[in-house]
């Protein structure tokens, strides 16, 4: 490029000129030629673009014992639950632990490492760094979790690392898991180093509640599920405490691989219920499980309404459903703030004027209504959707085909979530939806159940969708929730205070007065959070089968590192030399430069 360039500038045109006697003033020694004759400026600048070029592609010194200089390795432990099994007088973690500590003191004194853990989410805790001192103290802080794993987002991140930079990086993975259960996709790219063999296992694989929004805790029952993971007959006893105190102790034997269920029947007071397994296996994360009795409390429906058929199907539901009471009133008897207490309102061909405070379920609401009205009817439709993620028909069969007579063709509006829907020829109609609006929750049904003749005893289906959304509208005690671990909790109604959280293994931490009362459970146990006075509590079960299964193909404990990828990059590290080629570069600049300056 230089020597074009110099060619170039030498190119001969043919120019007019109106006379030649400027030209007998031109000194003979510039006259420009087609043939390059380098000089003095022309080496200059050569060496100059050569030392630039040199220092762009990084060129290092091999180190004392023929290596190439810096590497860059990604480490990835493996956090999850698992992986706190406990064989030959340790757990695997640790082993693990020990394992990628010496793999970490092996490092060259120019080689880079990244550490990482893998659980249900991966994280990076140290990046790329040469300070091997500082990425084994952070190593010494690292404690498991109580979740799954997800080994598949964990080494998507990691290759990711591996493939940007100047240096070609290798990942090595600590965990239980063999080999041949990571996807292909990683399996080549990956040096695996295995823990852990030993299938000896007793897990709570599910506990449940079964206590409806308005029975009573005396007539709510447990239903407790345990599985033998191991390949041999295990021994136990199962108990289960309330608030502390022991309300059942049972002794059991389960067959290899198999599962066996427990039941007990009514409660003496409300409270936390725990379930503890009391045997001798690898796993204790999974030995304990927490759930809630709730107290029993009355909930208060009015309903604005001038149907008779309506208040006979409502009386017939309060006589056969304990802590539910309804009170009727007429339309034009409604005053909204009036000095009728209520937990929720139902509104019945009738929308007030006003907003109202509390909960409110508008049935069938009337086609004038001037916060949504009618943008027409629907007449002999089915209910073709069902949105069972949605709290009020979650666990609901879905309704057999069963036509509705006649239904208001609403527009949704941006706060609520559709609960059910048709479709006419013309549009898709929703004909209930929910949502929390200004604060308040509001639920519509756009048709009359009990015009449908829906409220009775013969539609279960459709009675208990009724009694769900009163529920959704005044949820029970929401001062204990139950979530699985990996799971964020949202904490509801929470005032802008300062929150304090303690997790289940005692540590403790504030949480700023504003934004959502978020707790993000990674241990198994009950949460406590206090804020004004008032305590809530979160309770986290580990209830994971496959994480449980803890059983691992018997291979060797670790295998040999695969050597780096290859790169079209050469590394750079503390061996590297380009800089200086860099500094000569300025140098000769600055030579080049003022020699210029001085013949110009």
């Amino acid at each position: 490029m230089l020597i074009a360039l110099y060619l170039w500038q030498r190119y001969r045109r043919r120019e007019e000129v109106p006379s030649l006697l400027l030209w007998l003033a031109v000194p003979e020694d510039v006259i420009r030629s087609s043939r390059l004759r380098p000089d003095l400026l022309f080496w200059l600048q050569l060496i100059l673009l050569t030392l630039l070029i040199g220092g762009l592609a990084q060129p290092y010194f091999r180190g004392a014992d023929g290596g190439a200089g810096a590497s860059r390795r990604i480490f990835v432990l493996d956090t999850s639950a698992s992986m706190e099994a406990r064989e030959d007088g340790d757990t695997r973690f640790n082993k693990a632990r020990a394992a990628l500590r010496r793999r970490v003191e092996d490092l060259g004194p120019a080689d880079e490492a990244m550490l990482m853990t893998a659980a249900d989410r991966p994280t990076v805790l140290v990046p790329f760094s040469a300070d091997h001192a500082a990425l084994v103290a952070r190593l010494e802080d690292i404690d498991p979790v109580d979740t799954g794993t997800n080994l598949d987002l964990a080494l998507s991140v990691a290759e990711t690392a591996a493939t940007r930079g100047d240096l070609p990086a290798s990942v090595e993975l600590f965990t239980d898991l063999p080999a041949t259960t990571i996807d292909p996709r990683w399996r080549e790219g990956v040096s695996v180093f295995q823990f852990g063999k030993s299938d000896d296992n007793l897990a709570i694989e599910s506990f449940q509640v079964f206590q409806g929004r308005f029975q009573d805790y005396r007539d709510g029952q447990a239903n407790v599920v345990v599985r033998n993971f191991s390949r041999r007959e295990a021994h136990g006893f199962l108990t289960l405490r309330l608030e502390d105190q022991v309300i059942s102790r049972q002794g059991f034997s389960v067959a290899p691989r198999d599962r066996r269920a427990f039941r007990v029947r009514g409660f003496p007071q409300p409270g936390v219920l725990q379930a503890h397994l009391e045997v001798d296996d690898a796993l204790a994360v999974d030995n304990d499980a927490y759930e809630w009795v709730r107290p029993g409390r009355p909930l208060r429906v009015l309903v604005v309404s001038r149907s008779a058929a309506l208040q006979s199907d409502l009386k017939l539901i309060a006589q056969a459903t304990p802590n539910l009471a309804f009170r009727f009133v007429a339309p034009e008897d409604y005053r909204v703030g009036g000095e009728l207490t209520t937990d929720v309102t139902v509104f019945h061909h009738f929308v007030p004027d006003a907003e109202v405070n509390e909960p409110a379920f508008y049935l069938d609401p009337p086609a004038d209504d001037r916060h949504l009205p009618a943008r027409g009817e629907a007449n002999d439709v089915d209910v073709l959707d069902w949105n069972d993620r949605h709290p009020v028909l979650s666990g609901l069969q879905p309704v057999a085909a069963f036509p509705i007579a006649h239904a208001s063709v609403l527009d949704v509006p941006p706060w609520a979530e559709v609960l059910l829907n048709t479709r006419t020829p013309e549009r898709e109609v929703a004909l209930a939806f929910a949502g929390e609006h200004d604060g308040r929750r509001r639920a519509y049904v756009t048709f009359d159940l009990s015009a449908e003749r829906l409220l009775g005893a013969d539609n279960v289906t459709w009675l208990l969708f009724f009694l769900n959304v009163l529920d959704w509208l005044a949820p029970a005690d929401a001062s204990v929730s139950v979530v699985r671990t990996g799971t964020a909790a949202v904490l509801a109604n929470v005032p802008p205070l300062p929150r304090r959280v303690t997790d289940p293994r005692g540590a403790t931490w504030t949480q700023a007065a504003n934004g959502a009362l978020v707790v993000d459970a990674r241990y198994a146990g009950p949460y406590r959070v206090s804020f004004d006075g008032t305590q809530r509590r979160v309770l986290a079960n580990f209830i994971d089968p496959v994480e449980s299964d803890i059983g691992r193909t018997s291979v060797p404990a670790a295998q040999a590192p695969m050597k780096p990828p290859p790169s079209t990059r050469e590394p750079k590290g503390r061996g590297s030399f380009g800089r200086w080629l860099y500094a000569l570069a300025a140098a000769f600049f600055l030579l080049e430069w003022g020699i210029a300056a001085r013949r110009s």
